[in-house]
């Protein structure tokens, strides 16, 4: 380390015996400043990795370029950045991180078709009926439908029901005051496994802003599983429906029906 510095000041020092060197030294140190500004106010921000990466890609290239025109100081405050944007990637983005190892890497998969076409409609008519309920007396509601990809992860932190769907259940778990209400239900197939459920929000900009969490929380949970998750919304009554990513807003109960049996699988 001694040594590298040692070479660092002799560098600096030939150079300032040279005017053209000297104000390659100032640009020099000017754009080292502005990166050491601009890195701390990434930080700050919490940057995505939408925004991390292309960024990253824009070190590289600059430090090469840096090492061509003989840059010593940029050259060394670039490679101090690069591992503290591997620190920004490991700690404050570990969950990402972790989240794309379980669901890319060793993502499960569930057998979640439907026994019989009556089975099917049976939930089906259940899910409907009760949004239909809820809708009228504006009671937010958030039920996410697993389908191929297992959502175990989420299940096993969420309160334990496991028992067969009805309205009356699904209605009285939605019910202001109870410690459910403002979380999610997981359905697998005709039973309710979970309750209180955290889904995981979408960090999406372009959502509307008359969408509240519950809504962020259905799109962000099908951006990332094959499930469908239906919303309620406590200010308007109005019901929406998610998958891949897209929300679709205040649809009639007879299109919910109509999503759901496409969407929903039997044998």
């Amino acid at each position: 380390m001694n040594e590298a510095w040692e070479n660092l000041m002799n560098n600096l020092r030939a150079r300032l015996e040279n005017p053209l060197e000297v104000t390659l030294f100032v640009i020099d140190v000017a754009l080292a400043v502005i990166v050491y500004i601009l890195a701390i106010s990434l930080i700050r921000k919490k940057i995505k990795l939408s925004i991390i990466v292309p960024v990253s890609l824009g070190l590289i290239i600059s430090h090469s370029a840096f090492v061509f025109f003989d840059m010593p100081i940029m050259t060394w405050i670039l490679r101090i950045l690069s591992l503290l944007i591997l620190f920004i990637l490991v700690v404050i983005y570990s969950s990402e991180i972790k989240h794309y190892i379980d669901t890319k890497l060793f993502k499960r998969k569930v057998d979640n078709v439907f026994t019989s076409e009556e089975e099917k409609a049976n939930v089906i008519k259940v899910l409907v009926d009760t949004m239909k309920q809820l809708s009228d007396r504006s009671i937010g509601a958030l039920v996410t439908i697993e389908r191929e990809d297992s959502l175990s992860n989420i299940i096993d932190n969420a309160i334990p029901i496991d028992g067969k769907i009805t309205q009356e259940l699904l209605t009285t778990i939605f019910t202001p005051g109870t410690a459910c209400h403002d979380g999610a239900v997981i359905i697998r197939k005709d039973r309710i496994v979970c309750a209180g459920a955290y889904l995981p929000t979408t960090e999406r900009y372009d959502i509307p802003t008359f969408l509240g969490t519950r809504h962020r929380a259905a799109i962000g949970v099908s951006e990332r599983y094959d499930a469908i998750t239906i919303v309620v919304s406590e200010e308007t009554g109005n019901i929406s429906i998610t998958s891949d990513g897209v929300i679709t807003i205040d649809i009639t109960l007879e299109k919910l029906h109509d999503l759901l049996d496409r969407y929903l699988v039997n044998k």
